[in-house]
């Protein structure tokens, strides 16, 4: 039986529909599996059996995660453009195996001499930010633990599949003015006064506070009128924070921030300048790095082992090259 590759959502020629475009294909080609709502979905039963996963590992520390309470959503299960299933699919794996891991991560992080941990979603304490609410607040895709050149190693991963920007400012969200909801105002004094910003004198999270405290950025980062982080540099900051606040709590003295994403995906990375303009703002911009997808999958090939030589060849299969 020839099974049909399923409705397009996304049409065009953008990193997006080029990898919905890969997903269907794999979907029918390689897991002949029935599609669901679109062609990049799976059927429920396909879904409950772990098909948007490679290997078993992947999909039982999703499950796990799941069971965990925040952090893993259905769709996890049964969007293939899910960049939290791609990270289970690429990561997983490597949080089991330690050694691996560096081998695969030496290209990526500057000085790195062993990796000793990977918390996939990894949710922090409440007293970080103040802002873990049922199931909001700010989490990161990996925390990555280990040693540098440069002593005890955090690393934080923001992974990007197909999304074409970074979450941005809950008060800044577009239609929120339209639902009569209160909305940061462009001329916000957030540069002479922190508590101008209505995370902190509406909600009393501490970003601003962690910011500051480990003096991420440079002085003249903030102008008198107006908040560089109201749009997608606003993920980016939280998730910096988070690593020196993390970094701080395991005697870490080297802080790490990277993106995953393919350097493909223009709409997110603006051709490198979305993290360019990031860094501009930063003391330590060499600390914020891109780990572009395409090489760390043909890291992964090059340094894998025979017994997981399908998992390295179906990464490329799913995600390479788009």
């Amino acid at each position: 039986m020839t099974l049909q590759l399923g409705p397009i959502y996304t049409k065009g020629k953008t990193y997006r529909a080029r990898a919905e475009a890969r997903q269907r294909e794999y979907r029918a080609r390689t897991l002949c599996a029935d599609h669901g709502k679109y062609g990049h979905f799976l059927t429920q039963e396909s879904a409950d059996a772990g098909l948007n996963f490679i290997l078993h590992e992947a999909f039982e520390a999703a499950r796990a995660r799941q069971q965990a309470g925040k952090g893993v959503a259905p769709r996890t299960f049964e969007n293939m453009l899910s960049s939290q299933a791609m990270c289970f699919n690429v990561f997983a794996p490597l949080s089991n195996r330690p050694e691996l891991a560096t081998q695969v991560l030496l290209p990526f992080i500057t000085g790195l001499q062993s990796v000793s941990a990977i918390h996939i979603e990894h949710t922090p304490t409440a007293d970080i930010f103040g802002d873990q609410t049922g199931r909001g607040g700010v989490d990161c895709d990996l925390l990555i633990e280990g040693r540098t050149h440069g002593g005890r190693l955090v690393q934080v991963v923001e992974i990007k599949f197909v999304e074409p920007e970074f979450s941005v400012c809950g008060f800044r969200k577009p239609g929120r003015a339209k639902k009569g909801q209160e909305i940061c105002p462009d001329y916000v004094a957030v540069g002479s006064d922190r508590a101008a910003c209505l995370y902190t004198r509406k909600k009393g999270y501490a970003y601003w506070r962690r910011s500051d405290e480990f003096n991420v950025l440079v002085e003249n980062a903030v102008p008198a009128a107006g908040c560089p982080f109201a749009g997608d540099r606003w993920q980016l900051w939280v998730n910096l924070a988070l690593a020196h606040a993390e970094a701080e709590r395991r005697a870490a003295t080297d802080v790490r921030f990277a993106v995953c994403s393919s350097s493909a995906n223009d709409a997110l990375l603006g051709g490198g300048e979305v993290l360019d303009g990031f860094r501009t703002l930063l003391r330590q911009p060499d600390a914020v790095t891109l780990i572009d997808l395409d090489e760390l999958l043909t890291r992964i090939e090059a340094v894998a082992p025979p017994d997981l030589a399908v998992w390295a060849a179906a990464l490329r299969a799913r995600y390479a090259g788009i």
